[in-house]
Order: structure tokens, then sequence, then C-alpha cells
């Protein structure tokens, strides 16, 4: 009797188990990549949107406004369920009549906040025709579902409008905000 090539049922079983141990072991950093990938996301969402905003106030030589989405497509007070971008012309950081809403942010993903602190305490963020903002420098802080300070960003504004991502500068794995404190998702309004 001549032995047929192929694979016993034990050997079948070991390789089965051995599959089976390394994807176990694989699935949570997945996870975490997932979650990595879906704020960074947002953040290049959010940030693309911002120079648009500067972009379109420089060369069509008016004001744009960024507020956070309301009820109607109007001004509201929460960032999370997202923003709109519009020309102001008269510069009141609030959506007229007649002023068309050129692009809208999709907000923090469900159980996510995003807030956004400015100098001046407005809602609301402005770029003059100059492409520079009326002393608004700030930033967006944004807490992922899971409140991850470490999957979390900072988008800030500086003085003459310029974006830019939160870096870890102290290399403890949590993102500074404009005035170089931690990015905190413990105390974070939704």
């Amino acid at each position: 009797m001549q032995r047929q090539p192929g694979f016993t049922i034990l050997e079948l079983i070991i390789t089965v188990t051995i599959l089976a141990i390394v994807i176990s072991l694989a699935v949570p950093p997945m996870g975490e990549f997932v979650r990595r990938y879906r704020s960074e996301a947002k953040a290049r969402e959010l940030f693309d949107l911002v120079i648009l905003m500067r972009t379109r106030a420089y060369s069509e030589q008016q004001r744009y406004t960024l507020c956070p989405r309301g009820i109607d497509a109007s001004c509201g007070n929460d960032w999370s369920s997202g923003a709109i971008l519009f020309a102001d012309p008269d510069g009141d950081g609030e959506r007229d009549t007649g002023e068309t809403i050129e692009k809208i942010f999709s907000g923090a993903d469900s159980g996510g906040s995003l807030r956004w602190r400015a100098f001046n305490n407005s809602g609301y963020i402005t770029f003059r025709p100059d492409g520079t903002t009326p002393a608004q420098s700030g930033h967006f802080a944004y807490c992922p579902p899971s409140g991850e300070e470490e999957i979390g960003w900072t988008i800030i504004l500086n003085a003459i409008g310029r974006p830019y991502v939160g870096k870890d500068k102290d290399g403890d794995g949590v993102r500074e905000t404009g005035r170089g404190d931690n990015l905190s998702c413990a105390t974070a309004p939704g």
C-alpha cells in the first residue's frame, strides 16, 4: 500500500491552531490602527477645510467664516456635530440668507468630541480678505470615542491664520495644544 500525499488530521489541527494564535495576536494592534486611521482622517478633513477657507478668503478677496453646524444649516454651538464654511461678506459670523454654504465638515465620530478654543472666545472662525484672522489664534482639540488622548489630535491656528497640526513635543505620546498643554480627553465636553 502506497502512502497518499497530503496532511493528516493531526497536522491540520496543529496548523489551524497556530494560525488562530497568530491572528488573535494581530487583532488588537489592527483595532488600534483602524481607530488611529479614523482619527487622522478627521484631522485631515478639518485641516483641509481651514486651508480652503484661508485660500478662498485671499483669492476671492472676501471674508469666509467657519462655524459649528446648527439646525437648518445655521451656525450652532457644538463643533462635534460638524461645521459649515460660507462666504460671510458682512463678517458677522452668522450665516444669513443668501450666504451659500461652500463646504461642510462631517464632525466628530459618534461619541467623540471636537472643541475650539480661541483667544477672543468667539464660537466661529473668520478669515479676512488678506488671509488672516482678526486675533483668532486658538486650537481645535479632538477626542475620539474611545477617549484615548494618544489617538486624539489638535489643529492650531496661529495669529496670522496659518494652521498646523499639533505635535507631541515632549515625547509622551499625547499631542499638545497651542498653549503647550497636553490634549486632555478626560474633561472634554461632548
